[in-house]
């Protein structure tokens, strides 16, 4: 399966595992952060459609601003793995059947935005990420770190924390 997170660019890679590294400092290791992404995993429901805007994991807590609808989810999946090598766009083509609920699907997730905090101190925010970069009409595309922390395989994380 395609993960664009192994075909970023050399500098782009580079920054993510320094905001990776940076972060899992902040938590209080690499472990700490870890921890937080195996939450993510063993969580049922998935934690974006739970009817809380929250998951609570070992280290602290983490927010997103807004609740998704398990069809939104769904939708957000197929187009995920429709993405190949050379088109990373989570927008279709505008003759695209379906393209008219992927975009109103993209544009109802496009403020969607995680934070986490720690358990010594909730409110402040250690990090913090949105879901998409849209670049302009046609092309949206997911932020690296929204992506590593919901949908990546955590070995994908692993080896990023590692380097």
């Amino acid at each position: 399966m395609y993960h664009p997170i192994k075909q970023l660019s050399q500098e782009s890679r580079e920054k993510l595992e320094q905001q990776i590294n940076s972060y899992a400092i902040a938590m209080g290791g690499k472990n700490a952060f870890l921890k937080l992404l195996e939450a993510i995993r063993n969580a049922s429901p998935h934690p974006l459609v739970s009817k809380k805007t929250a998951l609570e994991f070992s280290g602290g807590l983490m927010k997103w601003n807004k609740q998704i609808h398990r069809n939104n989810l769904s939708m957000l999946s197929i187009q995920m793995n429709a993405r190949t090598e050379d088109n990373a766009n989570l927008m279709p083509s505008r003759d695209n059947k379906s393209y008219k609920n992927i975009s109103n699907m993209l544009r109802t997730l496009s403020p969607l935005s995680v934070s986490v905090a720690l358990n010594s101190d909730k409110t402040t925010a250690i990090f913090e990420t949105k879901a998409f970069k849209i670049i302009d009409t046609d092309t949206t595309v997911m932020e690296p770190l929204f992506e590593l922390l919901f949908f990546a395989p955590i070995s994908v994380a692993k080896k990023l924390i590692n380097n």
